[in-house]
């Protein structure tokens, strides 16, 4: 299949709806969430040739949420730290987070430090936990005047290492970006759809890339 994409970009929303809708319990539900993220930036990556697949996975705005569903989703990132750094070379593809890891304690900002280091594959997955675009638009320019150096703005930013996404994809039903690569975005196509996370499919992400591929992007030309 054609591809001219490089860097796919999802906001995954849905996952607690997806609990309530199914009756099933909530770590179970963000479980499959992360397991689908798996599997489907496999196959981004070794079947559609995709080079970089990055996920919102903890929003800034997120840690509002109740202690009960962020203890889930911090259990289950600790869980899924060990299984890459002991399985890395299962995977074939580097794991690495952007973000603010204040949050989190030693053990699991020392994992986080372990994965980010380790650059063994070309391709990519980025996980963006308690990040928030406006932060990250703050942090780079105060860094940027601060330093009066002759690097570009963007080397600044937390997402200085990879390229802006060609396409965003929000599951869930909401056409908002809700403080997610705020600077990235200028010239990505967004795709929107009401599928709730856990059930976008393969099928439903090779459609999205399709319709991409035969669009036109001139870039303000």
């Amino acid at each position: 299949m054609k591809n001219n994409i490089k860097h796919l970009s999802f906001i995954m929303d849905g996952n607690n709806r997806w609990s309530k809708k199914n009756k099933i319990a909530q770590k179970k539900a963000y479980k499959k969430g992360i397991k689908n993220l798996i599997k489907l930036s496999e196959y981004s990556f070794f079947e559609l040739n995709i080079s970089y697949v990055s996920a919102f996975a903890l929003s800034t705005h997120n840690m509002q949420r109740s202690k009960t569903i962020l203890k889930i989703i911090i259990d289950l990132l600790e869980g899924y730290l060990d299984e890459f750094i002991l399985n890395h070379n299962k995977y074939k593809f580097n794991l690495n987070f952007i973000g603010d890891f204040e949050i989190f304690n030693k053990s699991i900002k020392n994992k986080i430090d372990i994965l980010n280091k380790n650059s063994k594959y070309d391709k990519n997955l980025i996980i963006a936990l308690n990040y928030s675009g406006q932060k990250d638009i703050i942090t780079a320019s105060k860094k940027f005047y601060k330093t009066k150096t002759k690097k570009e703005y963007f080397e600044f930013l937390s997402t200085s290492s990879f390229p802006n996404p060609d396409i965003l994809i929000r599951t869930g039903g909401f056409q908002r970006l809700s403080d997610f690569f705020l600077f990235q975005t200028s010239f990505t196509d967004f795709f929107f759809t009401k599928t709730l996370w856990p059930d976008f499919s393969k099928k439903l992400l090779k459609n999205i890339i399709i319709k991409s591929n035969n669009l036109e992007r001139k870039f303000g030309k």
